[in-house]
């Protein structure tokens, strides 16, 4: 005898926190589809979840949080950023993040991490007098990549101490859950329960 299983809804704490940082604005259900590579039941369900947490509210312009959802997402914007768009590297789209307070950490585990979560490559950063630098040597990122470096500064108000991942994959959407897998590798024991157990 034969059976099928049905499709059954599937995404990451990743696909989570990165619908949070979106829904900042209304967003549709689709837009949500594309940009993170979800399939459409997978994005409802995760949607559903939301509501059920009572963190967003839906209307004909799309889905946003509200107070509440606006509050979670402030917690977890003190210890990272939201993903962003930074140009290309090696041909591929790249995206960085800032991770506040990251304490202590192995810039190559942090990168294998990156990779293991289907990024083509990543760069780990920390950000010395207002510049990012490779932790190992001090380096400046401007010596080898200053137009990247430029516009890692243009889009972040960085802070000493601060690190800054870089990820880039060949799909848009692997190079930003990448870098929030890195960012959540250093940082998911503050992520709040009721986000975590969206993904139970």
């Amino acid at each position: 005898m034969s059976w099928k299983r049905g499709a059954y809804p599937e995404f990451t704490l990743e696909d989570a926190v990165a619908v949070l940082f979106m829904l900042r604005n209304p967003t549709g259900r689709k837009a949500i589809s594309e940009v993170l590579e979800l399939g459409e039941g997978s994005v409802r369900t995760l949607l559903k979840k939301l509501g059920n947490l009572e963190v967003i509210e839906s209307t004909q312009r799309g889905h946003s949080l509200n107070g509440r959802g606006m509050g979670l997402l402030e917690g977890i914007s003190r210890h990272f950023s939201e993903v962003r768009r930074i140009g290309e590297i090696d041909g591929h789209p790249a995206f960085a993040l800032t991770v506040r307070e990251p304490g202590e950490f192995k810039s190559i585990e942090l990168r294998d991490e990156a990779i293991r979560f289907f990024a083509k490559g990543a760069m780990i950063l920390v950000v010395r007098n207002g510049e990012p630098v490779f932790p190992e040597d001090g380096r400046p990122l401007s010596e080898t990549m200053p137009e990247l470096a430029e516009r890692i500064k243009e889009v972040f108000r960085l802070e000493d101490g601060e690190l800054v991942v870089v990820t880039w994959a060949e799909k848009e959407a692997d190079a930003m859950k990448s870098a929030y897998h890195a960012a959540l590798s250093l940082k998911g024991d503050v992520i709040p329960e009721e986000i975590k157990s969206l993904v139970r």
